[in-house]
């Protein structure tokens, strides 16, 4: 379940030639900034604490690469710009801007220079999801409890 109101104001990462992730339950602040230089950066929002309202994220790569995954239940607007790269947003399986709901907004601005900046809006792991199915099929075929 997310919580109601993010507790922190601003938050940020900077990738210099490095990598960074954030996922899992962390709390995306009202405004987060994230630089990749020579680098990249991972946000992964799918279980984050998200608050009611709008939450801005500023990305910025320099010859380096910011891949965001959003939940299919929050809004995505989107304001960016590339310079010999790309700043792409991309819906996956199942997910489709109408099932977001309007309640939770994440503003993601920004500029790719040579570089990419990538947010896909997706649900769980698909394929972790069809191995769950697979694995369930297969026990029950051994069980012998199977038929059509």
């Amino acid at each position: 379940m997310h919580d109601l109101k993010p507790e922190t104001a601003r938050d940020g990462l900077v990738s210099f030639l490095s990598s960074n992730e954030r996922e899992g339950r962390w709390e995306l602040p009202r405004h987060f900034r994230a630089l990749a230089v020579f680098g990249n950066i991972e946000l992964d929002l799918r279980d984050a604490v998200i608050g009611i309202g709008v939450s801005v994220i500023e990305a910025v790569a320099v010859m380096g690469n910011i891949e965001i995954t959003i939940p299919p239940d929050i809004a995505v607007e989107t304001d960016g710009d590339s310079l010999l790269g790309s700043f792409v947003v991309k819906y996956k399986g199942r997910a489709s801007a109408a099932q977001a709901i309007p309640l939770r907004t994440v503003r993601i601005t920004g500029t790719a220079y040579v570089s990419s900046i990538e947010i896909t809006v997706k649900g769980p792991d698909e394929g972790l999801l069809k191995r769950l199915r697979k694995m369930s099929v297969k026990r029950t075929l051994a069980a012998g409890e199977y038929s059509e």
